[in-house]
């Protein structure tokens, strides 16, 4: 028994670092995509403001406003960690500000791999509006007590939101998710936007709950589309919307 003791304290004191949230500046981070390195982190704490506009591969993309583009080459994975200032895969500057017609300059982030940020906590505005998203995305299970910024993303393979909560603006107005995915048991705590987001494969809003206003105006959904269980505690906006082709409004349970 005195063997089996001591055997369990020696195992408990090897887990209790691993268990405990180490701290990480978010200049590491940079530093490390910019060097082409696989980014995991798990249990951390990331201080400072993650922003992905101004990565050394930015290129200026021309159009009729100045924007700027970064590329995330390498797979990102963040599970339990805290991000206590911005994550920023899109912001904005205006610029010449003596004219009264401000040319806003635009610095947004697309990502080629994976990224899989899983029971996080944003603790500041989450800014991924006009990301395009190449690979799986799950943001599964996180808590955004600020805005999250989703407006024009593109998802190319499937994107998967299940178990998170929204506590402030969820803005996914115009956004393209081209397969499946899934708002399961999602709680929408202000404000939900999906006017105008385009559905190609089936999306889950099972158990999803909406305390505030949910606009899906002009939003198109596939067969398979489904609204088991989900609760609409606000108002709705409906108008023009259609499953499979159909006019559609979910009934309020």
């Amino acid at each position: 028994m005195k063997m089996l003791l001591t055997t369990l304290l020696l195992a408990l004191t090897t887990l209790t670092p691993m268990l405990a949230q180490k701290t990480v500046d978010a200049r590491d981070i940079l530093a490390k995509i910019n060097r082409k390195e696989a980014i995991s982190y798990q249990n951390t704490t990331i201080t400072g403001n993650l922003d992905l506009t101004g990565l050394a591969n930015r290129i200026e993309v021309r159009g009729d406003q100045t924007s700027y583009l970064s590329t995330v080459e390498v797979p990102i994975t963040f599970k339990n960690c805290t991000f206590k200032g911005k994550f920023l895969a899109y912001r904005t500057e205006d610029n010449d500000r003596r004219r009264m017609n401000w040319n806003n300059t635009v610095y947004n982030t697309n990502f080629t791999e994976a990224v899989i940020i899983e029971d996080c906590q944003f603790e500041d505005d989450a800014a991924f509006k006009y990301s395009t998203f190449s690979q799986r995305a799950s943001f599964s299970g996180n808590t955004f007590r600020d805005g999250a910024l989703f407006k024009y993303a593109k998802f190319d393979e499937p994107a998967d939101f299940s178990g998170s909560t929204f506590r402030g603006y969820a803005d996914f107005k115009y956004t393209k998710f081209n397969e499946s995915s899934f708002f399961r048991n999602v709680a929408f705590e202000q404000t939900a936007d999906f006017k105008y987001t385009k559905f190609d494969e089936r999306v889950d809003f099972s158990q999803a709950r909406f305390n505030s206003n949910a606009d899906f105006k002009y939003t198109h959904l596939p067969r398979g589309t489904t609204f088991s269980n989900t609760r609409f505690e606000g108002s709705t906006d409906f108008k023009y919307t259609t499953l499979d082709g159909r006019k559609f409004s979910p009934d309020r349970q």
